[in-house]
């Protein structure tokens, strides 16, 4: 039975219906206790494991109808198939003209090719999930599509690299996931690995180069404007780093799911960044606070926060992810846990954080202005409000969102990153350290 439920899961899915992995399992459950020989009883135990509410449930039963159908009678004398899928009688008298009867108390095949056409025709009548346009919205960002009329803007995709092998993480430590459990040594294993990567991305990244009166030789430069002399270099162009004065405002999702990440994406990032008027770090989890002050303190070994006293309660289930994540001996944790407003032990709610930041004198906006986000987009099924964050892309110059989590998990359960990323100009993969570098050097390339 649980290959076929697994069958139904995917088609409530495609037809809107999100289900979640814990669901799942309960509906597994409820199906062991009740039976299969009962069909009231067992539509009942999916639809309270699976179906929560109205909507779900309109889309549920028609579905369950098409998927767990019974086989109908077949005639006298006919040896065809009988409906729902199943097959009506044995095939050794499918051609002996005699009465096919279905044998008793035989209950429907669940997941046969029938059912699996009639989910098929479900969702081409629920419309698409959330998955179909997450799908949609990543392909329109990897073909470089504007995103807005007038704009000469390209949106692209910084795709992180194919899941790692077996083994892969003990080689390169920075292909870690991220969002599997961790001790506080190996926290602080990682950390030491980031020094490594903030060098790596100083080679890698560069600065747009503009013509100048005095500064380094062009070489590329002077062969191209002394063609006309034969190649004399009557002219000699120098260059110099092109000037500008961007703005950068973090929002970081710091609750407990992606708080290890959070940590280590901020010490990576403010070694290129200038705080203060130019730099803003907003920490959320259901609304935003303003970070700035103590997460450069922190990033520059300097503590500007008062640690949690000894013995006091520890936020997130007991545990503090982000403890290894330490500057000459102050934690990610402990700066967490300091900042005032910040509840972290309240469920995620991007949508709530949104609109607070939408309302509120945080809220970025300028032609100068780069927006980046991180965070994995669970709402816990509160409301995204896809609408506030598609008002803040509009006024601002980009948006970069980086997902630490892997590929394969986006928009599934409770994930709206579906809704979001059509407001996004560039996604980045960030589920392991190598990813969030690849985030840092998309920052500094616009820098």
């Amino acid at each position: 039975m649980i290959p076929a439920l697994a069958r139904f899961v995917d088609a409530l899915r495609e037809v809107g219906v999100a289900v979640s992995p814990s669901e799942v399992l309960d509906a597994a459950r409820a199906v062991d206790l009740v039976g299969l020989e009962n069909r009231p009883r067992f539509r009942a135990a999916l639809r309270a494991t699976l179906a929560k509410g109205r909507g779900h449930r309109e889309r549920f039963d028609p579905l369950f109808d098409r998927f767990f159908a019974t086989p109908a009678r077949a005639g006298k004398g006919s040896g065809e198939k009988g409906g729902g899928g199943a097959i009506a009688g044995s095939g050794s008298g499918a051609g002996s003209g005699r009465s096919l009867r279905p044998r008793p108390k035989q209950e429907p095949r669940p997941g046969s090719p029938r059912s699996g056409e009639s989910s098929r025709k479900g969702k081409a009548q629920g419309g698409d999930d959330r998955r179909e346009r997450l799908h949609r919205a990543v392909e329109r960002l990897r073909q470089g599509d504007s995103r807005r009329e007038g704009r000469l803007r390209r949106v692209r995709v910084e795709r992180g690299e194919k899941a790692a092998r077996e083994g892969a993480a003990e080689r390169d430590p920075a292909k870690r996931d991220l969002s599997r459990p961790m001790t506080t040594e190996e926290e602080r294993g990682l950390a030491r690995e980031v020094p490594r990567l903030i060098e790596e991305i100083r080679l890698r990244a560069g600065r747009r180069l503009a013509r100048a009166k005095r500064g380094r030789l062009w070489i590329r430069r002077l062969f191209r404007e002394n063609l006309s002399r034969g190649g004399v270099p009557f002219v000699l162009p120098y260059r110099r780093p092109r000037p500008r004065r961007t703005r950068v405002v973090l929002l970081v999702d710091v609750s407990y799911s992606t708080a290890r990440a959070a940590g280590y994406f901020l010490a990576m990032a403010m070694e290129f960044l200038k705080t203060g008027r130019r730099t803003r770090v907003l920490a959320f989890v259901d609304r935003p606070v303003d970070a700035t002050r103590a997460v450069t303190a922190w990033a520059r070994g300097r503590r500007a926060f008062e640690a949690p006293a000894k013995g006091a309660r520890t936020a997130s289930r007991g545990k503090r992810r982000g403890q290894g994540i330490e500057f000459r001996g102050h934690s990610f944790a402990d700066l967490l846990e300091s900042l005032p407003g910040l509840n972290l032990d309240a469920p995620s709610d991007y949508g709530r954080a949104l609109h607070s930041l939408l309302q509120s004198h945080l809220l970025p906006s300028g032609r100068d202005t780069i927006l980046v986000v991180l965070g994995d987009a669970r709402t816990n099924r509160f409301d995204p409000l896809a609408w506030a964050m598609g008002e803040i892309s509009r006024r601002v110059r980009g948006v970069l969102w980086l997902v630490p989590e892997p590929r394969s998990r986006w928009g599934t359960a409770d994930s709206a990153l579906s809704e979001y990323l059509p407001h996004a100009d560039a996604v980045v993969e960030a589920r392991d350290l190598a990813g969030l570098a690849r985030g840092v050097t998309e920052l500094i390339r616009r820098l």
